[in-house]
C-alpha cells in the first residue's frame, strides 16, 4: 500500500523464505556480514531453480544482481547475492555510485532506507538491456527500496520489465 502511494507501477518481487526467523537472520548473519563464503551453497540450488522456473533465460530474461561497493567487497571478499547466483548467466549492469563510506541499509531504520538516495549508476553497454525482461536479484527484500532504485536505472535505460527474485522477505 506504502510502495502505491508513491509509485503506481509495484515492483513484483518473489521470495523463498521469511526473513523473520531466527534460522535465516543467523544464516544472513553469518554468509553476509561474517564473510562465511560456503554458506552461499546452503539455498544457492535451490534459489537458481526457483529463478529459471519463475523467469527462463529461453524466454528472453536477464538475471542482474544488485551491486555491494567496494568497501563492502573488500571486507566480505564477495557479493553475497553474485556468490548466491553464481549457476546463472549474470548480467552485471549496475554499479554503486559510492564506492566507500556508505551506510549500509542494514544499519539503517525503516525511514531512514526510504530516504535513501538513488545508489546504482548504470554500468552496461548501450542498448544491453533495451527492450528486455529484467530480473533483479537480491538477498533481502526489507522495504524494497533498493529494488525499486535499480528498476529506476534499468527502465530508464530501456529495460522492457523489470520483476525481482529475493532469498528472503
Amino acid at each position: 500500500m506504502r510502495w502505491h502511494q508513491i509509485n503506481p507501477e509495484l515492483l513484483a518481487n518473489k521470495a523463498l523464505y521469511s526473513y523473520q526467523t531466527e534460522a535465516m537472520k543467523d544464516y544472513l548473519e553469518r554468509y553476509k556480514f561474517l564473510g562465511d563464503y560456503r554458506l552461499r551453497y546452503v539455498f544457492q540450488r535451490q534459489w537458481c531453480d526457483f529463478i529459471v522456473k519463475n523467469y527462463p533465460p529461453k524466454q528472453g530474461w536477464l538475471y542482474v544482481p544488485i551491486p555491494v561497493d567496494q568497501e563492502s567487497k573488500s571486507q566480505r571478499g564477495f557479493n553475497q547475492v553474485i556468490g548466491l547466483a553464481e549457476l546463472l548467466p549474470l548480467t552485471e549492469v549496475l554499479e554503486m555510485k559510492q564506492t566507500h563510506g556508505r551506510v549500509k541499509q542494514s544499519k539503517k531504520n525503516r525511514r531512514q532506507r526510504m530516504q535513501t538516495k538513488q545508489p546504482f549508476n548504470y554500468s552496461g553497454s548501450e542498448g544491453e538491456i533495451l527492450r528486455k525482461k529484467v530480473v533483479l536479484l537480491d538477498d533481502v527484500y526489507t522495504t524494497g527500496r533498493t529494488l525499486y532504485h535499480a528498476r529506476v536505472v534499468l527502465k530508464t535505460h530501456g529495460a522492457a520489465l523489470v520483476r525481482s527474485v529475493t532469498l528472503s522477505r
